[in-house]
């Protein structure tokens, strides 16, 4: 997702492609820094703003933290897509979407911008399929059957 964000020939759309994928994921995942009982997320400042490290997926943690640590354990905070926008709207933080190499940073103005404009146009419930190239006959098709 990251990667293909980097191909994007505007750098200002680039954070709104990772938002949007990952608005389509199921679940975010956040490393945990504090204790099972009291879990809490791992943070970086950037810029002076607080950023919550955010993955795509359980994998991205894992190599992080052995690459970083050598550790073979780790804990992660796992919140369902819509909840994990709010929770992070909540902590008042941007996010550094799968950091290392290839991270991307989203500050938190940017990120409330999306939220607003992804519930406005009814969230997860309006989530749908482009599929590029479509004739106008087959893009009618799948708007009557309610995609």
């Amino acid at each position: 997702m990251v990667r293909k964000a980097r191909q994007c020939f505007d750098p200002a759309r680039q954070a709104d492609f990772v938002l949007g994928a990952l608005a389509g994921l199921d679940e975010w995942h956040f490393l945990n820094v504090g204790a099972t009982e009291t879990p809490q997320a791992a943070q970086a400042g950037i810029d002076g703003a607080r950023h919550l490290l955010v993955f795509s997926d359980l994998e991205r943690i894992e190599e992080l933290v052995k690459q970083n640590a050598g550790a073979a354990s780790l804990e992660a905070i796992s919140i369902p897509c819509p909840a994990a926008m709010s929770w992070c709207l909540e902590r008042r933080a941007g996010l550094l979407v799968n950091p290392g190499e290839d991270a991307v940073s989203i500050p938190l103005q940017q990120l409330e911008i999306f939220y607003a404009e992804w519930n406005a146009r009814g969230g997860r419930q309006a989530a749908g399929l482009w599929i590029p190239n479509m004739t106008s006959e087959e893009e009618d098709f799948w708007r009557q059957n309610g995609l």
